[in-house]
């Protein structure tokens, strides 16, 4: 058994067999043999290698008369490699004695060569790398005799390992069949990482080697609250962990049971607002059944993803027509598309940019593309005649964006009764704050905006100069750093003086640990992954409006992101103890 340790990203623990998707998204079927299939299984290992020898070989013919001689010489190396002793004497050896079916022992090989050129960490030798993938990925295709199998589709449980996982792949997964999933990279807050959230996929991430470390058909335990990893554990670990994923559930149920019975505002009166974030509009229905007071984000990238870099107005607006339709005269709140870095990028064809998390992303492409904008706009102004709508626009930085957008937005609003479309004209607009300079010039777009929502995520990724989806410098990504905080409170105090309506959305609002700070800097709107509803509800429930200012005294007294967080740590525990609900 081998344990493993990285950033935690969706609570949970799940059991199941490795899917490497670094094997070009092949599963390996099955680990071992019976003794009377050992010859059966070597000649079709043999004819794999052969079909494989052939394919390049045909390769290096057709692109000899048209490429320059090294390319050639490229597929004169792969072919010295089908004919290395590793692969033509240790996969055999592999398949005889130790009875690993072709497929697993092909697996087994190619990481025991690959692992350590990895390890060496030259930038030559690290190119190798990928002849030695394609190789592997060569024979698996011929030994499978099938295509790369669709992530989307499983006929048994599996834990996904990966080097990353896009958020349009998150977004696919088999929700029925995958258990789990780890990657080498990644951190607490990407996209994929909300996702996972969202559709309540154990998962860890930032492993740094674990698709080298782990074979298809191994056994994967994902502990997603703790961050750890093992691999091929042993039957009493397996045990534990079995009953460790029936605590947890346990703990979700009884969750839920206590936010049905809560009051819907703290214990001294004050109403709060419980608000979904969506990134995928089939969660409405279950946050709903959750008892959410409607969506205070619904991210609407994944309509790009589903329909193309340039859905049309109406795929658009059938969309959000589901969407009003599940939350039956709840408030929807859609933000514009916020493109950039991490999210689908690659998807809808956005161009490579050296650094994506400070360039044309977000809002920014909404004006240098403004055609996007104005099809979305047309859409959401539409479905406002559905039910309680608002429009929100992501990464505003400055006042001159912000009224750039609303131009636009204006302009459609005049093309529409000028064309007797049917729309609400009086949609509001409001913005994200997750951007420090729109924290530090909140008094300014106090003017412009008509509600906020404060987008944690990024305002701490900006704020402290750290790449949230880096796991070499994940540990500097903290929510309770100081100076965050006082972003976070300064924002809410100047909307509330202004009474201008007021969100959190990001991470933070959706940790109960943090629940106690934001109500007591003012908050009394979250919106939160619907996962996170039964316990938030249940918490607020439990506290009054002084306790939690006079908490906010005793943690912005502190100078430490880690005493501040550990003082969180304690009041959830004196709230929700685990007496109460566990884990």
């Amino acid at each position: 058994m081998e344990i493993k340790n990285g950033i935690p990203v969706s609570p949970g623990v799940a059991i199941a067999p490795a899917y490497v998707l670094d094997s070009e998204f092949f599963r390996i079927p099955k680990r071992f043999i019976r003794k009377d299939e050992v010859d059966l299984e070597l000649k079709r290992f043999q004819i794999a290698r052969e079909n494989a020898m052939r394919e390049v070989q045909d390769i290096r013919d057709s692109v000899h008369s048209i490429a320059k001689d090294e390319v050639g010489l490229i597929f004169d190396a792969h072919l010295r490699m089908l004919e290395d002793p590793m692969i033509t004497r240790e996969i055999p050896e592999k398949i005889k004695q130790k009875r690993y079916t072709p497929e697993y022992a092909v697996s087994r090989v190619f990481k025991k060569i690959i692992k350590p050129i990895k390890e060496i960490g030259d930038s030559y030798f690290g190119q190798r790398v990928n002849d030695f993938y394609d190789i592997q990925k060569r024979l698996l295709r011929n030994l499978l005799g099938q295509q790369a199998q669709n992530i989307s589709k499983f006929s048994r449980s599996v834990v996904i390992v990966a080097h990353d996982l896009t958020p349009s792949q998150t977004a696919t997964l088999d929700k029925k069949h995958v258990a789990g999933f780890i990657t080498d990279v990644g951190g607490p807050t990407s996209h994929t990482a909300i996702l996972a959230n969202a559709l309540g996929i154990p998962a860890v991430v930032g492993l740094g080697t674990i698709t080298a470390d782990i074979s298809g058909g191994d056994i994967i335990i994902v502990d997603g609250k703790t961050g750890r990893v093992l691999v091929n554990p042993d039957d009493a670990t397996r045990a534990k962990y079995e009953a460790k994923s029936e605590v947890y559930h346990e703990r979700e149920k009884r969750l839920v049971d206590a936010a049905a019975k809560a009051e819907r505002h703290t214990r001294d009166g004050a109403n709060v607002k419980l608000y979904a974030n969506i990134e995928l509009d089939d969660e409405i229905p279950h946050a709903v059944e959750l008892g959410t007071d409607g969506v205070g984000l619904f991210r609407t990238e994944f309509i790009y993803s589903q329909f193309g870099a340039h859905p049309t107005e109406e795929q658009h607006f059938e969309v959000y027509k589901k969407a009003h339709a599940a939350l039956e005269g709840r408030l929807l709140t859609l933000r514009t598309m916020d493109f950039g870095a991490d999210k689908y990028a690659s998807e809808v064809g956005l161009e490579h940019e050296d650094n994506p998390f400070l360039g044309c992303r977000s809002i920014r492409l909404s004006l240098r593309e403004p055609q996007l904008l104005i099809t979305q706009a047309r859409a959401i102004l539409r479905a406002a005649t559905l039910g309680p709508t608002r429009m929100m626009l992501p990464m505003i930085g400055s006042i001159e964006e912000f009224r750039a957008a609303r131009q636009i937005i204006d302009t459609v609003k005049d093309d529409l009764k000028r064309e007797g479309v049917p729309h609400r004209a009086d949609v509001p607009l409001g913005m994200m704050v997750e951007v420090p300079s729109a924290a530090i010039m909140i008094e300014s777009f106090l003017k412009e905006s008509e509600f906020f929502s404060i987008g944690t995520n990024d305002l701490v990724q900006y704020t402290l100069a750290v790449d949230r989806n880096n796991q070499y410098v994940a540990g500097l990504f903290k929510h309770t750093n100081p100076a965050v905080l006082r972003l976070v409170s300064g924002v809410i105090r100047a909307c509330v003086a202004a009474g201008r309506p007021v969100s959190v959305c990001g991470e933070m609002a959706g940790e109960a640990h943090f629940a106690m700070l934001l109500l007591g800097f003012g908050l009394r709107d979250f919106s939160v992954g619907p996962t996170s509803l039964p316990e938030l509800r249940t918490l607020i429930s439990r506290v009054s409006i002084a306790e939690a200012e006079s908490f906010v005294q005793k943690a912005m007294a502190l100078d430490l992101a880690d005493d501040i967080h550990a003082l969180l740590e304690a009041e959830v525990e004196r709230l929700l103890p685990v007496a109460e609900f566990g884990i």
